[in-house]
């Protein structure tokens, strides 16, 4: 049953509303004024007044519910603004309200059984609801394997191009994974990559990745997953001293080769303006010499090396082997993807891999959902 407003209340500074679920709503005549739907322009949706446009000392005269239980609001300077109770209800800012609107991700460990989600190929591309779930699926728990890959190395590209468009980057809009000479990055080897996140040398890393595997004969080379916002909350609640430093002293990531030099410098565990966890960065073939204060080199190391023993704890990393016709998809800034070490002498390996960013991915999510109706 839609929720209604069942009282209002004209205060000194704000309007109280009151909802038929029992929720309060506290909205201040200068947030009423600024969000007036007619400071926006009806077609783009974007503003067209600014903080300058009023008084911000403006209040209500008169606050009167409609037929359909919208609220009109007429204010001392004679303007009138009419609020849908929908998207009131929508833009609360009450406390509780807030932590509803908070991203809440599934995290999960690994050990021995554990597998990740499983999609198929056809699933994804035939049905917007599939493409929704699928979506749906990287937002919340971070990745997905996607079966019944075509044999075709635009495969995945085109799943991928489904959300939006490729990111590109200093390896071009798609890459290969191979073992092959001369190799710019220790993913074109046979070795053992522990779990990491691409690219944290970028300011912005890709957000999403994928790796349709399209050949694998090779001995060894099994996928490892490790979800980095299950292991950073098992610091925080184990060492809550690393957990602070790792969130607020910056480490130095570097690619370079001889066409590229691509260097930042970030924390390993990135948080957002409410403290919740936002990213993790963590590349150890990438990593540069540490470069901060004296007095905490030491304990930077040691932060760092608790973190990474969570990492490479058995029962935090989820152990699967990728074979040909699959791909896997995860949400790069969070969940750390490695390979165990392959016989490149006992068969081929190949993987064709491209990025989406996280930016795409959740517009993609909001517009197949409807949220972006709702302004």
């Amino acid at each position: 049953m839609p929720l209604t407003i069942t009282a209002h209340e004209i205060l000194d500074d704000a309007i109280r509303l009151t909802w038929s679920d029992g929720r309060e709503s506290l909205f201040h005549h200068v947030w009423l004024r600024d969000n007036c739907p007619d400071s926006r322009h009806r077609e783009t949706w974007e503003r067209i007044d600014d903080v300058l446009s009023f008084d911000p000392e403006t209040r209500p005269t008169e606050a009167a519910l409609s037929s359909n239980g919208d609220i009109s609001i007429t204010w001392n300077d004679g303007h009138r603004s009419c609020f849908a109770r929908d998207w009131l209800r929508r833009h609360c800012y009450s406390e509780p309200a807030r932590l509803e609107h908070r991203p809440m991700p599934t995290t999960w460990a690994g050990g021995p059984g554990a597998t990740p989600p499983r999609l198929t190929h056809d699933a994804i591309m035939e049905t917007d609801a599939g493409l929704l779930s699928f979506l749906e699926i990287l937002r919340d728990q971070g990745c997905c394997v996607v079966s019944g890959m075509p044999d075709e190395r635009k495969a995945g590209e085109a799943l991928a191009q489904r959300i939006a468009y490729l990111r590109e980057t200093n390896f071009g809009v798609d890459f290969t994974v191979v073992s092959k000479p001369n190799p710019n990055n220790n993913a074109y080897t046979a070795l053992e990559l522990p779990a990491h996140t691409d690219l944290a040398n970028r300011e912005m890393p890709p957000g999403v990745q994928f790796l349709h595997c399209l050949v694998s004969d090779a001995p060894g080379g099994e996928s490892i997953l490790v979800d980095g916002f299950h292991a950073a909350l098992l610091l925080r609640e184990e060492n809550p001293d690393a957990f602070d430093l790792l969130t607020s002293t910056p480490f130095d990531y570097r690619f370079h080769d001889t066409e590229w030099d691509v260097r930042w410098r970030a924390p390993v565990i990135g948080l957002d303006a409410d403290g919740a966890l936002r990213e993790i960065r963590y590349n150890n073939a990438l990593r540069a010499p540490l470069n901060v204060a004296p007095d905490l080199v030491k304990p930077t190391y040691q932060a760092l090396r608790a973190f990474v023993a969570i990492l490479r704890d058995p029962s935090n990393e989820l152990h699967f082997r990728l074979g040909a016709g699959e791909m896997l998809v995860f949400h790069n800034r969070r969940v750390l993807h490695g390979r165990a070490a392959f016989d490149p002498n006992g068969g081929a390996r190949e993987l064709h891999g491209c990025y989406v960013d996280i930016d795409e991915m959740m517009s993609r999510i909001r517009v197949l959902g409807g949220d972006n109706l709702l302004a």
